[in-house]
């Protein structure tokens, strides 16, 4: 057999260089591939043959791995930064929507609505029995509870499309978590078969977690000794080998109304295993504007411009009708303890009907049969500069406060934005610099494969030539 070695050793180097030629074209052909890891073949010599007194000869070259040059540390740290970006983008996103929605600063907007209100009130203070003053009063008293009815459903429908794109999210993600665990499948039945394709399985399944990690996170991943990728959310597992569990939304509605919706890891026999709170990502924006931020009833304590809103109307209800409760229209004889306002909400505020379309009966006067008196005008003209009107507040100055708290958190999200976008930028270029191509490089490892590959073929034939001739003498 040993005069068949050279041909043997011949073959396994153009094998092995071929396949080096096959990497080096394929790093080539994906440089511009997103998330393509570079490839480089590793050689490893042959067991040696050994010649009886003589000591040992090689034996030729073969492949044995295809090496990647993916790097968990950047991809884990870039996962990350993704998932932080997305919240940041999301939560811009809706605080824009909600700037834009309450129309300030404009003519529409709920602090001239406001000031208009005030104001006609202090208009017909000074003609307390003039009928056109008092219809201009109940005009700009419509005028502001219609924008508060307005803003209030405004808030609800944009509740209402976040939990949509949040459901639409959480349908992404579990497709995502699906392929996971196929690929996790398919790594581990082409690990042993072709390194070349469980390396670009590999790369596939990255791209996948970077996904997986903008709706959602922290991702933690490990990759076990199979080469499945384990994926927990919120430390709570999704991914476990070539299984995989589903996310679920979940709303409860308790006694006093509140909404709260909850996102929860189901098997797939449906059974609820945990109930998870995304610290980043997309849905821990929407869940936070879900269950605070657009929720009229929230409890937790944090800013929810819905219940703020909610509370500014109520006071301005409760305020103004304990005022006009106590007076007396045109026709009155007696006390007739008339409100202004009726409703319990931004979303249900509305004239009353004991003043609706009904100028004359508007409660102006202190006194009954005093058609010049215009106490109870001034008094709720001066809940325009009342300090105590709402938190040590004048209805002015809370509505302010409201404004920058909204202004303050878009400030937050848009920095958010700015800092994960230069980040990412950083880290993409480190990771880039591991396993991103290069042209030159590879430039150089195709010559020297092909090379050595034209070598290889030279010393087949040369073997060939000199076996020809040892069989020529022996005829």
């Amino acid at each position: 057999m040993s005069q068949f070695a050279g041909l043997e050793i011949g073959k396994r180097a153009i094998l092995a260089q071929r396949l080096g030629l096959d990497a080096t074209s394929n790093n080539i052909a994906n440089v511009n591939t997103p998330g393509y890891a570079r490839q480089q073949v590793v050689f490893t010599e042959t067991d040696p043959r050994t010649l009886i007194g003589k000591g040992f000869i090689g034996t030729g070259v073969v492949v044995s791995q295809i090496r990647s040059f993916r790097e968990e540390y950047f991809d884990r740290e870039i996962r990350g930064n993704i998932s932080r970006n997305a919240g940041f983008t999301l939560d811009d996103r809706t605080l824009r929507r909600i700037e834009t929605l309450l129309r300030e600063p404009s003519d529409g907007g709920l602090d001239n609505s406001m000031q208009k209100f005030f104001s006609a009130f202090n208009d017909l203070s000074l003609k307390p029995e003039d009928l056109g003053r008092r219809n201009l009063t109940l005009e700009a008293g419509q005028t502001l509870a219609e924008d508060f009815r307005t803003t209030a459903a405004a808030i609800q429908d944009l509740r209402k499309q976040t939990s949509e794109r949040l459901a639409i999210g959480v349908g992404e993600a579990n497709r995502i978590l699906s392929d996971v665990a196929e690929l996790n499948k398919q790594i581990t039945a082409t690990k042993a078969q072709s390194l070349d394709t469980w390396t670009t399985l590999v790369n596939q399944r990255s791209q996948k977690l970077e996904e997986l990690a903008k709706f959602g996170g922290p991702l933690h991943v490990s990759i076990d000794n199979n080469g499945h990728a384990n994926v927990s959310m919120s430390g709570s597992s999704v991914v476990t080998g070539t299984t995989a569990n589903r996310l679920q939304l979940n709303e409860t509605i308790d006694i006093s109304g509140e909404r709260t919706t909850t996102l929860d890891i189901v098997n797939q026999q449906g059974a609820t295993l945990v109930t998870i709170r995304p610290e980043s990502g997309e849905f821990a924006s929407s869940l936070k504007h879900l269950n605070i931020t657009l929720d009229d009833k929230d409890t937790s304590g944090g800013f929810s411009i819905a219940k703020e809103l909610n509370t500014m109307a109520t006071t301005l209800i409760s305020k103004v009708n304990s005022i006009t409760s106590t007076g007396y229209g045109l026709d009155d004889v007696s006390a007739p303890n008339r409100n202004f306002f009726v409703g319990t909400s931004a979303a249900s505020i509305d004239l009353d009907a004991s003043v609706k379309d009904k100028p004359r009966d508007i409660p102006v006067s202190s006194g009954a049969g005093l058609a010049g008196n215009n106490t109870i005008a001034r008094q709720i003209v001066a809940l325009a500069d009342s300090s105590t009107f709402l938190s040590n507040q004048t209805p002015s100055e809370y509505y302010s406060n409201f404004l920058n708290k909204i202004a303050d958190a878009g400030d937050d999200a848009s920095t958010g934005i700015k800092v994960t976008e230069t980040v990412g930028d950083q880290l993409n270029a480190q990771r880039e610099s591991v396993i991103g191509v290069n042209l030159d490089e590879e430039a150089v490892n195709l010559i020297k494969y092909q090379r050595a590959f034209e070598a290889a073929a030279r010393v087949v034939n040369s073997t060939n030539e000199v076996l020809q001739t040892v069989i020529n003498l022996g005829q």
